[in-house]
């Protein structure tokens, strides 16, 4: 049963008592590649500034979320590795949210994702998002994850786009500062 989006959302990083959780999200998404609990408890612990949930507080639940992380290499890009919205919860912009929200706290002047080709919907988020911006969004061509480096060649490629440079999206501070 689809849920209505209520004033009792919150948006907040996570901290490593939400890993459990954020792993069954995941996990009850059915279309993303689940990863240990351990994984996710500890990019809810060590890299909590580059994930960020939605909660329904009605439900005391997690409902939605991004795991992402800064590259070592390039302090001022964001990698999205994944982002969920229950799929009751769905349809409703809670993922283009939980991306501004992310976005604005982080300082992230880049942000990149890999999709696959099949993967149609995120692409379309990851438009949509970009449009909303006004940020640009390309399919890097030299770039990404080739099939040739999965094990058994069990996966699709991912490709790497890359959304920036984020010059309209304000920071939490200056929406409250106003």
């Amino acid at each position: 049963m689809k849920q209505m989006i209520s004033s009792l959302l919150r948006y907040r990083t996570p901290s490593k008592r939400d890993g459990a959780k954020l792993w069954k999200l995941v996990k009850d998404s059915g279309k993303l590649d689940v990863n240990s609990p351990y994984f996710y408890i500890t990019m809810s612990h060590w890299f909590s500034n580059s994930c960020m949930i939605v909660e329904d507080i009605n439900n005391d639940r997690i409902i939605g979320a991004i795991v992402g992380f800064r590259q070592p290499e390039h302090r001022n890009r964001l990698f999205i590795w994944q982002i969920t919205v229950h799929e009751d919860y769905r349809g409703q912009g809670i993922a283009l949210k939980l991306l501004d929200e992310l976005a604005s706290q982080s300082g992230t002047e880049y942000v990149e994702a890999t999709i696959s080709p099949s993967n149609a919907a995120s692409r379309r988020l990851f438009e949509k998002w970009s449009a909303m911006i006004k940020a640009d969004m390309i399919k890097s061509e030299s770039e990404g994850f080739g099939i040739e480096l999965f094990p058994e060649q069990a996966h699709e490629q991912e490709d790497l786009y890359i959304i920036g440079p984020l010059k309209n999206i304000e920071s939490k501070k200056e929406r409250n500062d106003r």
